[in-house]
């Protein structure tokens, strides 16, 4: 799924949830975006900063902060390749799939090598995509979740208004790498989301999903 929209609703409408249906703020079948894998072909640092050459062999293309696991890579060392790197850069061709990325890494100098190793985007502490409640209130939901992490947190989250800085937790966080929570939803929350907190390990997968009750009032 797409992650949390801060576009207005007048640009990207928000999706609503159907009751006894699941509702996926992270996760669920592909829909035309999926996590970024890439070979990488050259190899360069410079002042701190690697930049890799790069082709796409699946998913899509990465966008500047995507996190990424690096490994496989020989002539920068062991201090190329890295764990959870926050992208700085993407400069791919979309037509190829051919291109450049950049993140920060205390690495000494090279100037651009051919070399071999693999990029992989993985799942990073982000915001869910939000669903809109029937504004009657007073439902039950049930959040759902799993994730293949090393650990991870994340919380059920509601607001009054679709409005980022709005969105509080509903019960308690959650940090096991599976379960379910039922919650009472407060009245007058009118907007719920997944969000992670903390997520370490990977790459991996992480899918969460909200089931609303199919009566209100419980």
């Amino acid at each position: 799924m797409p992650p949390f929209v801060s576009a207005p609703p007048y640009i990207t409408p928000r999706r609503g949830i159907t009751a006894g249906l699941p509702s996926y703020s992270f996760g669920s079948f592909p829909l035309g975006v999926s996590p970024a894998r890439m070979y990488v072909t050259t190899v360069a640092v410079a002042a701190n900063v690697v930049t890799l050459g790069v082709k796409m062999v699946e998913g899509n293309i990465p966008a500047v902060g995507t996190q990424v696991s690096v490994t496989g890579t020989v002539v920068g060392g062991a201090t190329v390749n890295a764990a959870n790197v926050s992208l700085a850069s993407v400069t791919i061709t979309p037509a190829t799939g051919v291109g450049t990325i950049t993140y920060t890494a205390v690495a000494a100098n090279l100037s651009t090598t051919p070399d071999g190793g693999q990029v992989v985007q993985i799942p990073a502490v982000a915001k869910g995509l939000q669903f809109a409640l029937d504004p009657a209130g007073g439902y039950g939901l049930t959040f759902v979740w799993g994730s293949s992490a090393a650990t991870i947190a994340l919380q059920l989250e509601g607001a009054i208004d679709d409005i980022d800085a709005q969105y509080a937790i509903i019960g308690t966080s959650q940090t096991t790498l599976s379960g379910s929570v039922v919650a009472q939803v407060p009245n007058n929350v009118r907007f719920v989301r997944v969000n992670t907190t903390a997520f370490t390990g990977g790459p991996g997968t992480t899918w969460a999903k909200i089931y609303q009750s199919t009566s209100s009032g419980m």
